[in-house]
């Protein structure tokens, strides 16, 4: 299988929800494998957590950058992520999993074996800011616990300013490696690169 060129983990908002209402906490969500009909809302996902996300001044990451990154200048990118997301889905070679509220995907989970590593990888965890806080992510990263197996050691990539997420991973199980892993992934379009950290989760019997 090859290595997909995505920031990997759980893209953790700094605008995340502490405080959900009553309302949305009565809604029940579910974890189901990913059908090719779920690609857009996939999508929708990973593009709305990347802006709330990633974007860091201090270091020179601009959100302008990360729109451009992720949608194109004028969203020209769009349609050909989401058919990429409906073919990875469809190949069936990664158990992807959704999160979904009344039909609505609010999150996703997509693991995958790094051939060239010999890695078992989390790969991409995304959760809808709004939806943050509530359960979403940690029955995410179960669903993917069971699909690789816990008798594998399981690496991520985590961009190493996003302290909601590696305190997440550190919650279950996680330890970071030392590992710089910044420019795994392709540079942003100002030149940037989105630093990333290895972390990984020893195997269980």
């Amino acid at each position: 299988m090859k290595k997909v060129s995505e920031v990997e983990a759980f893209c953790y908002s700094k605008a995340m929800t502490h405080n959900p209402t009553p309302e949305f906490l009565s809604q029940n969500f579910i974890i189901k494998k990913a059908s090719p009909d779920d690609a857009a809302g996939l999508f929708d996902v990973q593009r709305k957590t990347w802006i709330a996300t990633y974007p860091n001044p201090e270091i020179g990451i601009t959100e302008e950058d990360i729109k451009i990154r992720i949608e194109g200048i004028d969203q020209e990118l769009v349609l050909g992520k989401v058919e990429r997301w409906k073919s990875t889905i469809g190949d069936g070679d990664r158990k992807i999993s959704v999160a979904k509220i009344n039909d609505k995907v609010v999150g996703f989970v997509a693991p995958f074996y790094d051939e060239a590593s010999g890695q078992h990888r989390l790969g991409a965890l995304y959760v809808l800011p709004e939806t943050q806080g509530t359960g979403v992510g940690s029955a995410l990263l179960r669903q993917a616990f069971e699909d690789i197996g816990t008798e594998n050691d399981i690496y991520l990539h985590v961009v190493s300013y996003n302290q909601n997420a590696v305190n997440f991973y550190t919650k279950n199980g996680f330890q970071k490696t030392g590992k710089d892993t910044t420019g795994s992934v392709s540079a942003l379009p100002s030149g940037n690169h989105i630093p990333e950290i290895e972390m990984l989760r020893l195997a269980t019997k």
